[in-house]
């Protein structure tokens, strides 16, 4: 029974280690990698930061909007905290926990980013 959580463990980890390994191809140890992922991280948030300074622009005019969007992006951040400390708790006490929980915030800041553009920036 003990082998088949193992066996099963080692399946789920990896597409994440993939995906984490996708995202920095240059990079080779584990070190390395969640250096690589940092940066991503920073770019992520800086461009989603940048999103939302540019919506507020578009749409000056229509306050109560704004505020939507505001109180969505308070709601969408508590969201990936505890989506990403589920992560973190999944992987605790392994060597990837850091990595893993660093690539679970990047691939939701890119998906809120693709939701922001493409809703409140695009068209219209």
């Amino acid at each position: 029974m003990l082998m088949m959580k193992r066996v099963l463990l080692l399946l789920l980890l990896l597409p994440s280690l993939a995906q984490a390994k996708a995202l920095c191809p240059q990079s080779v140890t584990t070190v390395e990698i969640n250096q690589c992922l940092t940066v991503k991280l920073e770019r992520a948030v800086d461009e989603l930061d940048s999103n939302l300074d540019l919506i507020r622009i578009r749409h000056a005019a229509d306050p109560v909007l704004l505020k939507l969007i505001e109180q969505s992006q308070r709601n969408w951040e508590a969201y990936r905290k505890k989506q990403c400390q589920s992560v973190f708790r999944l992987y605790d006490g392994g060597s990837i926990q850091s990595l893993m929980t660093v690539s679970c915030a990047i691939q939701l800041a890119r998906e809120r980013n693709t939701l922001l553009r493409q809703t409140y920036l695009e068209g219209r």
